[in-house]
């Protein structure tokens, strides 16, 4: 098949995503198909002068890494690229099918585009459905496309996309790439320190996790908590510490390094970072913000408590620092689970689903 993904914009920074996606081509090219990355550098119709810079910058870039502007991650050679400085329905390559990823990209893609061949669009938007009012008319309004084939990340998402009105013609969890993330250090006998990710998007409520590290250190100042990702924006307690953008070798290190792992996130379409942490030994405790639903179990490979409270993720992370066994158990359990969630296997799934667009 040809096969162009379609990114919302261009960043060369790590974003859970995007790498979902590049996970993607990446496995599909190595299976036979031809796949093209294609990224916008402007998010608006009309690019600016200063959007058409950072795509004369993105050109150069992508002449000096054969092809793709993408720093931080590894792509397979056969992928091409294609670089436009804004996205519409006459800048999409000729294909058999087009992915469409965020919603963003059926918003800016809905004249005739039949060199794209079938439009299929994998949904993850069910944080921004929930947490942001104002946009959920235009996001009902790209998603409920009928000329778009919808594929849904998750039962949150699925049950989103019915919301709309819309029926996906399948769901596909994402996966991990082998061996990328694996437990390096022995999960029985780890320090005392407890990891969780820093992003300052409203869905994400890092506040929660700031405010029950706090209550944690009250109890237990000899815990080390350590967040990464995006930079905190009120004071750190001491005994606390942001280790900011860090690499995948970095990342993987912290999450053999943590006992413990948290997400306070309200909502979560999949939940990459729980996947990550859980297969490196870290015992989770996520709020029950949907996607990760799909795969932790309350009490049997990590815990779930309410959304928005502190004290209660506090509690449950208090409860395993001080059972030894029980944390042991629920992170040995999800590390076996985590294994099974592969790429190879999402992707064998997606192929299947888009192979069956075609009628093939």
């Amino acid at each position: 098949m040809r096969l162009s993904f379609v990114l919302p914009k261009l960043y060369d920074h790590p974003i859970g995503g995007y790498k979902v996606h590049y996970q993607y081509a990446n496995a599909l090219a190595a299976m036979g198909h031809e796949v093209t990355l294609v990224h916008p550098t402007a998010d608006r119709g009309r690019p600016r002068l200063t959007d058409w810079a950072f795509y004369t910058a993105a050109k150069m870039r992508a002449r000096r890494k054969h092809g793709i502007p993408i720093s931080w991650f590894t792509f397979e050679p056969s992928i091409r690229s294609v670089l436009i400085p804004a996205l519409s329905s006459r800048h999409l390559p000729v294909a058999d099918v087009t992915v469409l990823t965020a919603w963003q990209t059926a918003e800016r893609t809905k004249d005739a585009a039949p060199q794209a061949g079938i439009l299929a669009q994998i949904v993850y938007d069910y944080e921004f459905w929930m947490s942001d009012a104002k946009v959920r008319p235009r996001l009902a309004a790209a998603l409920g496309r009928r000329d778009v084939r919808q594929i849904a990340t998750s039962g949150v998402v699925a049950r989103m996309l019915h919301e709309i009105g819309a029926t996906p013609v399948a769901t596909v969890n994402a996966g991990l790439r082998e061996g990328e993330f694996g437990v390096d250090v022995p999960i029985d006998g780890r320090d005392r320190v407890i990891v969780f990710p820093c992003r300052l998007e409203v869905a994400k409520d890092v506040s929660t996790a700031i405010a029950a590290a706090k209550l944690i250190l009250r109890e237990e100042p000899r815990v080390k908590i350590e967040c990464f990702g995006q930079t905190p924006r009120v004071p750190l307690p001491r005994g606390m510490t942001s280790r900011g953008r860090i690499s995948h070798a970095e990342l993987r290190a912290l999450y053999n390094r943590a006992s413990i792992f948290l997400l306070t996130s309200r909502y979560e379409g999949w939940g990459l970072p729980v996947a990550e942490a859980m297969a490196c030994g870290a015992a989770v405790i996520s709020t029950a913000c949907g996607g990760v639903e799909d795969f932790l179990e309350n009490e049997r490979n990590g815990l779930l408590v309410p959304v928005g409270d502190p004290h209660a993720m506090a509690a449950a992370a208090l409860g395993l620092l001080r059972d030894e066994t029980t944390r042991v158990r629920l992170a040995t359990t999800g590390a076996h689970d985590a294994a099974q969630m592969s790429v190879q296997r999402s992707s064998e799934q997606l192929e299947q689903v888009l192979a069956s667009l075609l009628g093939r």
